[in-house]
């Protein structure tokens, strides 16, 4: 273990650029892991401390509707109270109440105030002359006849036998001075019509207000308010198993439409419950869009960051290998020149031969001794019109140059070389010698010109071919002709470049006849064409645009068309779209 440092130590003498390569890889994950671990700590903050706003504004709420619930549950006590007085003072009393009540409380919430006799029969109702209807049964009257305590009872919602409405039943105890009971004063109020007023406070799109009865049946409910009519909350709401709470909150899915929300509930006076309900997803949108913000920030500059580390870790890899490479470079330079597929020659300011490697030897079938001093006019045959590399060489004297020449071989034989000139300066800039490439292209610019002619001319008559056939001209042709044979001499059919085609067509055509014309279409160009020998299928897409629904310019109706022609590529094969 003691020899550990010291050999880390010698590495990063014998190698520092490799040492500070890691250095800059390590700082730059450690500053990243830092950045993420700041931003999702923020995020998380952030995105609590909304959870934390939002159920605290649903509490508010909450407390809020309730206030007003509670105040309106009292206006109607003190209506039951005085119809009370009323029904012992006699019939004329009690009318005089009922019309008080319908005018100063809005009818549409209140449907009707009455009272029911001891045997359970409606003896009066503000909406005038009573009809026999059994309302000895309903929950609300059972409980107040059996009832020794003065006390307000509020149904639950309850659909009319004769009104088919639904109404919410508050309701009080008659007990005449001799103790004896004389039936039930009433109010029905409409939950709709309180929905509707609940609706006043300010709610979001999936937000909602809920009233409930003490064992947890729904009373009123501003989203999809009469589905939940008669229906309960789970027994697993806190209101429910700590009736000694009167407020508190939880978070839950909506079971009809699966939002999930955070609820603030209090219990009223009453007995009843309000549960303010606020969209999470909705609520919390601002903020998740400013950590999506910050986050999109964190990523360009993370990713920056990678960049310019990465690009200063390879920078310095690249350099690394330059420095090792130069080293290396002296030793291997006579291995290369030797082992070289082409021939190298060298030439010295004199344009006299100085040196050549064995490709060279290969190539000409000269050695070095044969050629040291001479001039390169001799690898080429000295007679008219032949490119000689003699005077290719003293023609480009100052800069580089490839091209072809004439070849001269030691034995006499001929071939067709290539030649590079490149140019080596000494540190005065003047040139010191010629780098001459040497290279036997004989059989590649025969398979060249094999190749020119194939391409060109006719292999059986000689004669130059057609190659646009093989473009699938004839195709383009037939399927004009089919297009041209589908339409009138009014419309037109116009090829505006590759294999796309345009029909204008009058513009009284209907859409129907439209949209048919482009099934004949599908159904004309889907059928085989016959070309020389070969039947060829193929497939088309349509686009419809139409004056002036999708553009009152050429220009935008054939980008319309367009877009609706790639929007059938997309459904599939052989079909059309608008």
């Amino acid at each position: 273990m003691a020899r550990f440092p010291s050999s880390v130590l010698a590495a990063c003498v014998r190698r520092p650029l490799r040492s500070i390569r890691i250095v800059v890889g390590l700082g730059c994950l450690f500053v990243l892991a830092f950045l993420w671990r700041d931003l999702i700590l923020a995020q998380d903050a952030a995105e609590a401390g909304e959870r934390e706003r939002i159920r605290a504004e649903a509490a508010m709420q909450a407390r809020a509707a309730g206030d007003s619930i509670q105040a309106t549950i009292n206006s109607f006590d003190f209506v039951l109270r005085s119809a009370r007085e009323a029904v012992l003072a006699g019939p004329k009393p009690l009318d005089v109440l009922g019309r008080i009540v319908t005018e100063s409380i809005a009818q549409d919430l209140v449907i009707q105030l009455f009272h029911i006799d001891d045997q359970g029969f409606p003896s009066y109702s503000s909406l005038g002359p009573v009809r026999t209807n059994f309302l000895g049964d309903r929950a609300y009257f059972r409980s107040l006849a059996g009832a020794t305590e003065d006390r307000l009872v509020v149904s639950d919602v309850v659909l009319g036998r004769l009104s088919n409405k639904w109404s919410i039943q508050f309701a009080r105890r008659v007990t005449g001075a001799d103790g004896a009971f004389r039936g039930v004063v009433s109010l029905a109020v409409s939950p709709d019509a309180w929905v509707a007023k609940l609706k006043s406070f300010e709610l979001g799109q999936s937000d909602l207000f809920a009233v409930l009865s003490a064992d947890g049946a729904y009373l009123m409910r501003t989203l999809y308010g009469g589905g939940y009519y008669g229906k309960y909350v789970p027994p697993d709401r806190p209101f429910l198993l700590h009736p000694e709470q009167m407020e508190g909150d939880y978070v839950t899915s909506g079971a009809l439409d699966g939002i999930n929300r955070q609820f603030s509930w209090v219990r009223l006076p009453s007995g009843l419950i309000v549960a303010m309900g606020i969209g999470l997803d909705e609520a919390l949108a601002p903020v998740q869009r400013l950590n999506h913000q910050s986050f999109l920030r964190a990523l360009v500059l993370s990713s920056l960051l990678l960049l310019a580390s990465a690009a200063l870790v390879v920078a310095l890899g690249r350099y690394e290998k330059v420095v090792e490479a130069s080293q290396e470079r002296e030793a291997h330079y006579r291995s290369v020149f030797d082992n070289m597929a082409e021939g190298i020659m060298v030439v010295d300011a004199h344009e006299r031969i100085s040196g050549i490697n064995p490709a060279f030897t290969a190539i000409t079938g000269y050695g070095l001794d044969e050629v040291v001093g001479r001039s390169p006019a001799l690898l080429s045959p000295s007679v008219p019109g032949a490119r000689n590399l003699g005077t290719i060489i003293g023609r480009h004297p100052a800069g580089s140059w490839d091209d072809d020449f004439d070849g001269l071989r030691w034995n006499g034989e001929t071939y067709t070389g290539h030649v590079t000139l490149s140019v080596v300066r000494g540190t005065d800039g003047r040139m010191a010698n010629r780098i001459v490439l040497l290279a036997d292209v004989t059989e590649r610019r025969r398979k060249d010109e094999e190749i020119w002619r194939q391409a060109n001319f006719d292999i059986l008559t000689g004669l130059p071919n057609r190659a646009l056939m093989m473009d699938g001209d004839l195709l383009l042709c037939e399927v004009a002709r089919r297009l041209e044979a589908l339409f009138r001499d009014e419309d037109t059919v116009a090829r505006m470049g590759g294999d796309e085609f345009v029909v204008l067509m009058p513009r009284n055509a209907d859409k129907a006849a439209v949209e048919a014309t482009a099934t004949k279409i599908v159904e004309s160009l889907s059928r085989p064409f016959q070309i020389g020998d070969q039947a060829l299928e193929i497939s088309c897409s349509v686009g419809i645009a139409r004056f002036p629904d999708d553009g009152d310019t050429a220009a935008v109706l054939l980008h319309k068309a367009d877009v609706a022609m790639y929007r059938a590529k997309e459904m599939g094969r052989a079909t059309w779209s608008t």
